[in-house]
């Protein structure tokens, strides 16, 4: 019966609803509900800061690509295209490139068993390449999935630390986005291609992340047939203003290589596939390095704390506020993530999305679920008795009727501008105006931050008290922090009036504690939530010694004996208090002291 009792309260079931937000959210997270959404904003951001080419490169990658003219020219099979390949690498020694990669299969095995020496160009090639450039040569898979082996004197000829993986890694699904050689469990067994490259132009280490496809502009390549036609002709000039002191990778592009999926086009000759060669992911990737270097990802805890805040949407009741706040909330959220991406840093936002829609959702639903349930009840006993205002706020749960009434010792705070009839007899009535907005608006918040309620605005003054309609264990400590807290405030309120070319204000506050009645009281047709009794005009009374005692805060004994003198209260002596004799403490904030 308990239980169903504390069911019904309305606060009870906003936590639990929030609760259900939170633990959707945390599955969200855990189960990575937004990847896919994740990747599609992705690849449209790419699409987007490629499109407006944010990362303009001052050296970018030249790739020489073998093409269908290259294969019907050259009449053997590509096994056998030692001569070429290697007159393929005297043009680069002349050339003089920064790096140069080779992201093509060199032979397992010799064939000078059909023709003699037939090893002997691609090996000078080599040799020749190595005396002048750096070199990299690509490891590639054969059909058991282990590294295809290159024949033992190529790698000698080249180095023995040439060779690396040029395998890419795909995201789930079957997108190339990021760099991350443990994705695929075969490049765990060396160096990637193009990690070696960046090592040889100063960029080691590049690490993982993301590949930036918004560097550069789409790629355009140098076809092969005319890099070997240069060094025939020993047009030395042309190859060193194509290559000279740039890095260089060799590939197939032609429509029968092995193609990659990837978020944006990266062929100028194909402007709109997204299946791309394998040499162009390859070029981005070494890009990505050598501009800004790879995008890194948002650490996982702030991503799954964002999931989670998101979950926050269930909070606050459903009106055109809120719903434009949603309809804000994703594209700030994709403007500040594209933004960041830009940066060189990702934040995927699909699960922060979904989070923040569920949110809504629920709240959505639960609120026309409660609504159905107690608009009639609400209706036949509040209908005539308060406003649609008021009535709204109970059946949204934030106002308990309270109708009986109840007798309860409270804490009450009574605060009070000193001089400020005289000082506003003779002003503007929009400045009087606009300086008590300013000035309650900072009471109001210092209040509730403290468990405050306020009762009323009479005239410049402010009454409130502590201990209802939520029971405090020490309505006084919490009064004191608050009178401490408007006092704070109260500089925000001078130092802007100060701007202005006014001059400050002081304040006086009151705290006693006494026993009241408390409940919604007034007429048909208006009531409020307030206090009636005599601790209500006794604190009133007593903020009147403010001025005499020079104390920005003065309270009763009961109040001090509550606290037990702490934080610097003063004993004033006894006073008379609305034909009471009270004895009466002063007080300086200790933090209004210290700053």
């Amino acid at each position: 019966m308990e239980t169903l009792k504390r069911l019904n309260d309305p606060k009870v079931r906003t936590s639990l609803g929030l609760g259900v937000c939170v633990l959707v959210a945390l599955l969200m997270y855990l189960f990575e509900a937004g990847a896919q959404l994740s990747r599609v904003i992705l690849d449209e951001q790419f699409a987007l800061l490629h499109q407006h080419d944010v990362h303009r490169l001052k050296s970018d990658v030249v790739i020489v690509g073998i093409d269908e003219d290259a294969t019907r020219a050259l009449k053997e099979p590509f096994a056998l295209w030692h001569p070429h390949l290697g007159k393929f690498l005297e043009a680069m020694a002349a050339a003089k490139p920064s790096v140069v990669g080779l992201d093509i299969a060199l032979p397992e095995r010799s064939y000078q068993f059909l023709i003699p020496q037939y090893d002997q160009s691609l090996l000078q090639g080599l040799q020749a390449l190595k005396a002048k450039t750096p070199l990299v040569m690509a490891q590639v898979l054969d059909d058991s999935g282990a590294f295809r082996p290159v024949y033992a004197p190529f790698v000698s000829a080249a180095g023995a630390d040439t060779l690396a993986s040029v395998v890419v890694c795909q995201d789930d699904d079957g997108v190339v986005r990021r760099f991350d050689p443990n994705l695929c469990t075969v490049n765990a067994r060396g160096s990637m291609l193009v990690e070696k490259m960046a090592a040889h132009l100063g960029k080691p280490n590049p690490g993982t992340g993301l590949v930036d496809f918004s560097a550069g502009e789409q790629f355009e390549y140098v076809p092969f047939l005319k890099v070997l036609e240069w060094q025939t002709q020993g047009d030395t000039e042309q190859l060193e203003r194509t290559f000279g002191g740039k890095p260089v990778l060799l590939g197939v592009v032609s429509r029968f290589g092995v193609r990659v999926k990837v978020p944006v086009p990266l062929a100028a000759w194909d402007p709109y596939k997204l299946r791309v060669p394998g040499v162009l992911v390859q070029a981005q990737i070494l890009r990505s390095m050598l501009s800004d270097g790879l995008i890194r990802e948002v650490n996982d805890l702030v991503v799954g704390a964002l999931t989670v805040l998101a979950a926050l949407f269930w909070l606050g009741r459903i009106g055109w506020v809120k719903l434009a706040v949603l309809v804000a909330f994703p594209f700030l959220l994709l403007l500040f993530s594209t933004w960041q991406l830009g940066q060189g840093l990702y934040l995927p936002v699909g699960g922060i999305l979904l989070s923040g829609v569920f949110a809504y959702l629920a709240r959505l639903g639960y609120e026309g679920a409660l609504q159905v349930q107690q608009r009639q009840w609400l209706r036949g006993i509040f209908g005539s008795y308060v406003s649609q205002e008021v009535l709204h706020e109970i059946m949204a749960g934030n106002i308990r009727s309270g109708l009986d009434g109840a007798r309860i010792r409270l804490c009450i705070l009574f605060a009070d501008i000193h001089g400020f009839s005289a000082r506003s007899e003779n002003r503007p009535a929009q400045e009087v105006v606009g300086l008590l907005n300013d000035y309650f608006n900072e009471m109001t918040v210092a209040i509730h931050q403290h468990k405050g309620t306020v009762d009323k605005f009479i005239g410049d003054g402010v009454m409130a008290f502590f201990g209802a309609p939520q029971a405090l264990e020490h309505p006084e400590r919490h009064a004191l922090e608050a009178a401490q807290e408007m006092l704070l405030r109260l500089r925000n309120v001078n130092a802007r009036l100060q701007e202005q070319g006014g001059a400050p204000i002081e304040l006086g506050i009151a705290l006693h504690v006494g026993e009241v009645i408390v409940g919604q009281i007034g007429s048909e047709a208006r009531h409020e939530y307030t206090i009636i009794g005599d601790a209500v005009g006794l604190t009133a009374k007593l903020e009147e010694l403010t001025r005499a005692l020079s104390y920005p805060v003065v309270c009763s004994s009961s109040v001090a004996k509550a606290v037990e003198n702490s934080g610097g209260l003063v004993d004033c002596g006894e006073h008379t208090v609305n034909d009471v004799q009270l004895r009466v403490y002063g007080w300086n904030p200790p933090l209004l002291v210290a700053n």
